[in-house]
Order: C-alpha cells, then sequence, then structure tokens
C-alpha cells in the first residue's frame, strides 16, 4: 500500500505537470523514462503479487506479463524516438504492445470464471450481447476511421488495424463482464475493468488523435492512459475482495447494458442504410440482435418455468412434499364457489381436522430434526391409508386435513379409524422407538359449513373435543361444540382459576412392607357447571396455553398443604404428593413460593412431595436440574413421575437431586398376567436401580391384588391405584390399618 500511495502521488505530479505546461512538447525524460519506469515498477508489483499470494495468482501473473510486454515496448520506443528519430511502422515496440493483449484477455476471462461459476444462461446471455454491442459500437467508428486515415505497407496497415481489434475485443469482454457481474461487482473488478477501458481510450487517441479536435488535449489523455492503467491493474490484483455480505441479498443482474447495446445495434444497422459502415461493425450488430432473439426465447421459457415452479410451490408444503393450506383453501372455494349451482348443491364433502398427541414430546426428547423426520414418514403413511380420491394436505406444524369428496360422516369415522391404526404405529428416530397419537376432528359440508373458512372452523372444535374426550375422533354436533368449543371453555378456565372454582381429590399411597397409608397424592378437579367434573389432561393443555399454570399450581399446593396440616393434627402424618409442571419449576421464586408456604400452613419440608413428569425435565435440564436442587436443600422430595416414559432418563438420572421414582403406568398395568417375565425384570431393575440411588419407589395404576402382591415381592415401597383406592375428596379418605383378611380396596372409606 505504501509503494501504491507513493506511485499515486507520482501520477498527480505528472497529471499536474501535463496540465499546467504552456506549450506541450516531448520530453524524452519526463514524457519517456519516468513514464516508462512508472510501468514497470506497476508490471513488478503485479508479478510480484502472484509470487506471494495463492488465490487469484494465475490472474495477476497473466495481467503482470501483459503490463511489463506493454511498459517494454514503450521504452523501446521512447529510445528508437530519440533526438528526433522517427521509428519504422510496424516496429519492435508494436510487437510488445500487442503482446499485451493475450494475457491481458486470459486475466479478464479467469477473473470472471472466478466470480461467475452460478451464473445462469440468461446471465451469459446477457453479457454476451453486452460485449458483443460493445465490440459494434468500437468497430463502427474505430474501423471505419483507420480504413480512412491507413496508409503505408500491408504490414503497416495489419499492425495499426490489430490495436482497434484488441481494444474491441477487451473492451467486449469488460462489458460483457460487467453485465455478469452485475449486483456483485467487486472493487477488484470495478478497477480492472477502468484500466481495460483507459487502455482503450489511449489507443484510440494515439491512432485517431484529431478524434478530439485539439491535439494537446489528444497528447495528455494518451499519455495518462497507459500509465493510469497500468496502476489500476496493479491495484485491482492486490485488492482483497470485500467479505460477502450474508445479511444483504445479492441484487438481480440490471438489463441497462444490454439494453444500450440492443439499441446501439439497431442504430447501427439502420445507420448503414443511408452511410457506409464496415462489415465488421454490422457482422458484430447482427450477432448481438442474434443474441437478444436468443435471450428473449430464454426469458420466455424461464418464465414459464418460473411460474409453473412457483404456482407448485405454493401450493406444496416444503418439509412433507404434501400440499398445503393454500391448496386446501382453493378446493374448498371451489366445491363452495358456485351456490346456484344444484349439481353442487347436492354433493357432500367431509374435512377431517388431523392434530398430533405427544408431538412436542418428540421434538423435545430428540430435537426438531427428529420431530420433521417424523412429520416426514407420516405423509406417506397417512396417504396409503387414502384412496385416490381423498385429498391429503399439510395445515403447518403437526396438523394435517383431509378432504373427502361424496362422503358422509360415516365414511369419514371409517377413514378417521384407519388412519388412528396407522398413526399409532410406532415411528424409528434415529434409532429409538417413539409412538405418537392423534385427535381427528370431522365437519361435514354443507351440513354444518357453507363455506370453506367454517368448515375448518368446524373441523376444529370437533378436535379439541375429541381431545378433551375420551375418544381419538369426533363428529362435529352443533348442540355440543357451539356450547362447549374451546374458545369458550378456555375463557370459563380462565375465570374458575381467578375465582378458585376447583376440587382437590386425593389418591392413597400404600407402603407396601408395612400395610398403612403414609401418603396420598393431591389430584385437580374442575366441577364444570355445564359439562360436569373436567379431568386435568382435558384442560390442563389449556392451561398451559393460557398462562394460567402458575396461578393455578399456587392454588393447588395451598389447598394441599392446608388439607395435609389438618389431617396432621388429626393424628394423621401423611405426605402429600402434587404434580407441577415446567412452567411452574422455571417460575421465578418458585422454590420461595413453596417455602412461604409451608411456614404458613406450619409444616416441615419433607410433608410435601413435588412430582415432575421426567419429559418436562428432560425438556430444560439445566433449569430444572437447578430448581429441584433448590427444594432438596429446602427440604422438599422431588418425584420423577411416569419414570421410564422418556427417552434418556437413565443418562440424567445420577445428575438430578430426586428423591423418589414414580414408575410410569404403561409398566404396571397387567405385569402380573401370563407371559410378562421380560416386563417383570424391567421393573425389578428399576426398582433396583432406584434403591441402589437412595431413591424410594412408587408404583402406579395397580388394579388387582395379583400386581399389588407381585410389586410387593420385587420391594417396591409404595403403591398407587384403583385396587388401593380412587380418587376421593378429603372427607372421605381413611387413614385406618388394615384388616389381615380384607383386600387392599377396602382401605377407602
Amino acid at each position: 500500500m505504501a509503494a501504491f500511495g507513493l506511485l499515486g502521488l507520482l501520477f498527480v505530479g505528472y497529471l499536474a505537470w501535463l496540465i499546467l505546461t504552456p506549450q506541450f512538447n516531448f520530453s524524452p525524460l519526463l514524457n519517456g523514462w519516468l513514464p516508462d519506469g512508472f510501468e514497470v515498477t506497476v508490471a513488478v508489483l503485479c508479478l510480484a503479487r502472484s509470487l506471494l499470494r495463492q488465490q487469484g495468482r494465475v490472474v495477476a501473473l497473466a495481467l503482470g506479463i501483459g503490463l511489463l510486454s506493454w511498459s517494454i515496448g514503450d521504452t523501446l520506443w521512447t529510445a528508437q524516438t530519440l533526438g528526433g528519430a522517427v521509428p519504422p511502422s510496424p516496429s519492435w515496440s508494436d510487437a510488445f504492445w500487442l503482446g499485451f493483449y493475450p494475457p491481458a484477455y486470459v486475466a479478464v476471462v479467469l477473473f470472471m470464471r472466478r466470480e461467475v461459476r452460478r451464473i445462469g444462461d440468461s446471465s451469459w446471455l446477457d453479457g454476451a450481447v453486452a460485449g458483443l454491442g460493445a465490440a459494434a459500437v468500437c468497430a463502427a467508428f474505430a474501423f471505419q476511421s483507420l480504413a480512412q486515415s491507413a496508409g503505408g505497407s500491408p504490414l503497416a496497415k495489419a499492425t495499426n488495424l490489430a490495436y482497434p481489434i484488441g481494444d474491441s475485443l477487451l473492451f467486449a469482454l469488460v462489458v460483457g463482464g460487467t453485465t455478469l457481474l452485475s449486483g456483485k461487482a467487486r472493487a477488484p473488478w470495478i478497477l480492472l475493468a477502468a484500466a481495460m477501458g483507459l487502455n482503450a481510450v489511449g489507443d484510440t487517441f494515439n491512432l485517431f488523435p484529431a478524434s478530439l479536435g485539439t491535439p494537446r488535449i489528444a497528447a495528455v489523455l494518451h499519455a495518462l492512459a497507459w500509465p493510469a492503467a497500468g496502476l489500476l491493474m496493479s491495484i485491482a490484483v492486490w485488492l482483497r475482495p470485500r467479505r460477502l455480505n450474508l445479511l444483504v441479498s445479492e441484487k438481480p443482474a440490471g438489463f441497462l447494458l444490454p439494453g444500450l447495446a440492443a439499441v446501439s445495434a439497431f442504430v447501427i444497422l439502420f445507420t448503414a442504410a443511408l452511410h457506409q459502415i464496415s462489415r465488421v461493425a454490422l457482422g458484430l450488430a447482427a450477432a448481438t440482435l442474434i443474441m437478444v432473439g436468443l435471450r428473449l426465447l430464454l426469458s420466455v421459457r424461464g418464465l414459464r418455468t418460473v411460474t409453473q415452479d412457483r404456482l407448485r410451490q405454493s401450493l406444496t408444503d416444503e418439509l412433507t412434499g404434501l400440499r398445503n393450506r393454500r391448496y386446501l383453501l382453493q378446493m374448498l372455494e371451489a366445491f363452495f364457489g358456485d351456490e346456484g349451482d344444484r349439481r353442487v348443491s347436492k354433493r357432500r364433502l367431509a374435512f377431517l381436522f388431523i392434530d398430533l398427541n405427544r408431538f412436542k414430546e418428540v421434538n423435545d426428547s430428540f430435537g426438531h430434526s427428529a420431530g420433521d423426520e417424523l412429520l416426514k414418514q407420516l405423509g406417506p403413511r397417512l396417504t396409503d391409508s387414502l384412496r385416490g380420491s381423498e385429498v391429503l394436505v399439510r395445515l403447518g406444524g403437526d396438523e394435517f386435513g383431509i378432504v373427502l369428496v361424496d362422503a358422509d360422516a360415516d365414511d369419514a369415522t371409517a377413514v378417521a379409524q384407519r388412519l388412528i391404526t396407522s398413526i399409532e404405529e410406532p415411528f424409528i428416530l434415529k434409532g429409538v422407538r417413539a409412538v405418537v397419537g392423534a385427535s381427528i376432528g370431522i365437519a361435514i359440508a354443507p351440513r354444518d359449513a357453507t363455506d370453506g373458512a367454517t368448515l375448518l372452523r368446524c373441523a376444529d372444535i370437533a378436535m379439541y373435543r375429541a381431545k378433551l374426550g375420551d375418544s381419538s375422533f369426533a363428529v362435529y354436533d352443533p348442540d355440543l361444540d357451539e356450547n362447549g368449543n374451546l374458545w369458550r371453555l378456555g375463557e370459563e378456565l380462565r375465570v374458575a382459576v381467578e375465582e378458585g372454582q376447583f376440587e382437590l381429590h386425593y389418591q392413597p399411597q400404600l407402603d407396601l412392607r408395612t400395610g398403612v397409608i403414609p401418603a396420598v397424592e393431591a389430584l385437580l378437579r374442575w366441577p364444570h357447571p355445564r359439562l360436569g367434573f373436567v379431568p386435568p389432561l382435558r384442560f390442563l393443555p389449556l392451561a398451559e396455553e393460557a398462562h394460567l399454570m402458575p396461578s393455578l399450581t399456587r392454588w393447588v399446593l395451598d389447598r394441599a398443604l392446608a388439607q395435609c396440616a389438618a389431617w396432621r393434627a388429626a393424628g394423621n402424618p401423611v405426605t402429600v404428593s402434587v404434580n407441577a409442571s415446567p412452567t411452574n419449576l422455571l417460575d421465578a421464586g418458585f422454590t420461595d413460593f413453596v417455602r412461604e408456604l409451608l411456614a404458613r400452613h406450619g409444616l416441615p419440608a419433607e410433608a410435601l412431595v413435588l412430582e415432575v413428569t421426567e419429559t418436562s425435565i428432560i425438556a430444560n435440564l439445566e433449569g430444572t436440574k437447578r430448581v429441584i436442587e433448590e427444594l432438596r436443600d429446602l427440604g422438599v422430595v422431588v418425584s420423577i413421575d411416569d419414570f421410564g416414559a422418556g427417552f434418556t432418563s437413565l443418562a440424567y438420572l445420577g445428575d438430578l437431586a430426586v428423591g423418589e421414582l414414580k414408575l410410569d403406568g404403561v409398566f404396571i398395568i397387567d405385569l402380573a398376567a401370563g407371559n410378562r417375565e421380560r416386563d417383570i425384570e424391567l421393573v425389578r431393575a428399576t426398582i433396583e436401580l432406584g434403591h441402589a440411588m437412595g431413591l424410594r419407589v412408587v408404583a402406579e395404576c395397580i388394579e388387582d391384588k395379583n400386581t399389588l402382591d407381585l410389586l410387593s415381592e420385587l420391594g417396591c415401597d409404595l403403591g398407587q391405584g384403583y385396587f388401593i383406592g380412587r380418587p376421593l375428596p378429603a372427607d372421605r379418605i381413611s387413614f385406618r390399618p388394615e384388616p389381615a383378611d380384607e383386600p387392599k380396596a377396602a382401605l377407602i372409606g
């Protein structure tokens, strides 16, 4: 950079001397040897660039050779013109000057190839149009003037003709390259293109000094053009290209240069009818217009292809390859479009709204890439369950839709049953089996809706009724759904939380060694005025979505601890288990709130057990781990609920400050049935693992005496289930000891 700074100062001084000299007379030193030395210096700098840096080495080497050949020609010319001598035409200087063009072509082409590796056919045609048009313009002026002023021997004419040909080709390359690099041009290319343009200017004023009408101006521009061009070329190869800004999209290629080239070609052909123009210019102009025609054909074909691709993309889900919501809306619009058509009014259409269950757990446990893979596998699986006239679309997320044309509710329920069976088959994700379910809402047109938006809303409402109920699918029923839809239920839930319109039922936990009941689990119930008792699995997802869980859990904790204090005051030293959601554990100040409640009700910390599901722990391990440690330090026991339902529990168990494992019910149901040896060994190993880590092990979903006895033999600490006792209000719970000949179900009063 210091060398280029010094050369820049020398060039500015040279420019000032040329402008300020009153009478422009040739000076061997100032017009000859100093510019020659300047040109040799920039050529050496260019060659040095090829030796010092790997990237762009060939471009720098080619330009350096061209500049060196050019500067040698200037040096020979200065030597030949000493004392006013007139060199022959052609001279040795011409050989070195013309030697500049081949390496210059190579450098320009290589530079373009490095920058335009991903340029399409249309851009290449744009470059060809611009380049040919520029060459046609050069030929129209340069060759015509040369033909009028050329003289001397045939070799001299050929030499003089070589300069405009070389400049025209070089100028065409630069213009075409500038078109190709439009929108992504970097400073090195701009400098290189400017240098090539100055070189053409210098040659023009050298061959035709009268073109400006003032010999002095022509001589000054001729003297400045070549040193300036060499300096810019040398700087271009040394200048590092600007880093691509990934946040800014590349500008599209412009049509200015190709448009000017096309207009120039038309002008040249039109002028040829009035004035004589060289055949070279006419040929180049004709070639330019041919390229314009090819470009137009390619544009039309490309526009058609892009239109088709955009239409396909707009109607296709990118992840699964299925049709998308836009396609569905177009289909429904076509169905409902002509209300006056009697043939349409007699047709029926069933729409199935599918929402996956437990999909969030897959994302939390395996990552979103696994969730995407599940959706990709689900698409072909659902398609195989359909017939040719049934259309499957992905609405977004884990929601899908199916359109059944000319189908009624019976047809739709039959399809829903097939879909549920297909969806519940295990998926293999990263070598692990994952199982999801689905809730399906069904709406029929025109019975339930007379437009597409209403049909989707009805199916959505029916889907949520299925999700809140015990069925995997539900058909829209205005009598039920208009009075119990999700939105109304959500508002009623908000009011219920604000006013505390809930009840706690308690399910006893039996000590399998002593036969006494040392603990109960508090289970939340919502006595809805219209729907009756709504269990937690039906309304807790709504509470999570509405951000009501912190308030709801605080209400549950307060009531459960108050009841526990009352039982203890009556002589029953029980502990109470309360479920906590991930929202609770990550709520700032949750541990302090628990401490405050225990102190308010006069209870020791060990009287409370907080149950947290394994999947919620995995979803945010670091955050929940910290809160669990705080609760452990407080003295509260944290229990991992549904242990075994997750996918990576053993990997994290040793790092968690928990005190209890609660086996998932899927391991316990039918445990005592025949041919369940492997399940028994799995439960035995889990119990032994928990005991080895100093943890209490609880089994839930005990529904018969054989299972209870088997768990006792396996060493399980506590048991819970309908055989021991169903969840009941606090005033119906009995803690009396178990009679020796009485089944454990009788422990509940």
